[in-house]
């Protein structure tokens, strides 16, 4: 395996970190013959991930979340001369309730409890708010005991935590809003503003502060450029896909199609 040659295909910094690592675990598996699953991926890891397998034909890989729509996927890499399923993705998932009396809980308050408490967030896959006091969370098998002994609350509520089994994940629906906008240019602020119908002088200061993602990384430049196919999250507000770009309108301003998930 030529590591570097391959890490020289990725130029972001984050891109090569995430192909350092599953290089690591590729070489795990050619050294002992034990297949190799990875942490939890975003969507972005896992296009990386996928880019590096490329180079390795005896391998294929199963990518895995808990259920179909998953966002954070583990992956699994195995010799292409056997068979994986899902099934053979190590998960585990728990429901945490708040009680009667919890107030609208978001995803980032389960989100930083778990955090809170010293785990890693590649650990944890997709939290799913069922609603304003109870959600259900996709994590890492070894971590599941930790949890369920030792998550008490989320911000001031109190919290139940038992295990469930995948099968029993409710994800709802999800609702996409199409969006048909133009800005003056593909700067992240100007594509973030028509998205979120916020000013891009409010913006300014939540991409300064790694509130603003772009494809699941944190910019800290309004000027980064966007591109079609490209995420924009931001915290508290949902995130907003580039679906196309249209071509130029009549007065020279740059028309895009964009999808934002409520």
């Amino acid at each position: 395996m030529e590591r570097e040659k391959i890490l020289q295909r990725f130029v972001q910094e984050l891109e090569r970190i995430t192909a350092g690592i599953i290089l690591d675990r590729i070489e795990q598996l050619e050294k002992n013959g034990q297949w190799q699953v990875s942490d939890f991926l975003d969507p972005h890891q896992q296009r990386t991930a996928d880019r590096v397998l490329h180079f390795f034909q005896e391998l294929k890989s199963v990518t895995w979340g808990g259920y179909p729509e998953a966002e954070r996927c583990r992956l699994l890499f195995y010799p292409a001369e056997r068979q994986a399923g899902t099934a053979d993705v190590a998960l585990a998932a728990l429901e945490v309730d708040a009680g009667m009396r919890a107030e609208q809980l978001t995803h980032r308050d389960f989100l930083g409890a778990i955090l809170g408490l010293g785990l890693r967030r590649e650990k944890i896959g997709d939290i799913l708010v069922l609603e304003q006091r109870k959600a259900q969370i996709i994590v890492q098998p070894e971590i599941l005991p930790f949890l369920l002994s030792s998550w008490e609350e989320v911000g001031k509520y109190s919290v139940a935590v038992r295990e469930i089994k995948l099968e029993q994940l409710a994800p709802p629906p999800i609702q996409v809003k199409e969006i048909k906008t133009t800005v003056a240019s593909l700067r992240l602020d100007a594509v973030a503003s028509a998205g979120f119908a916020l000013s891009r002088s409010k913006l300014a200061p939540a991409i300064r502060a790694n509130q603003v993602k772009l494809n699941w990384q944190s910019v800290t430049s309004a000027s980064a450029s966007v591109k079609a196919g490209d995420i924009i999250s931001l915290a508290g507000r949902g995130r907003v896909e580039v679906a196309e770009v249209l071509g130029e309108s009549k007065k020279g301003r740059i028309q895009l199609l964009l999808k934002k998930r409520l």
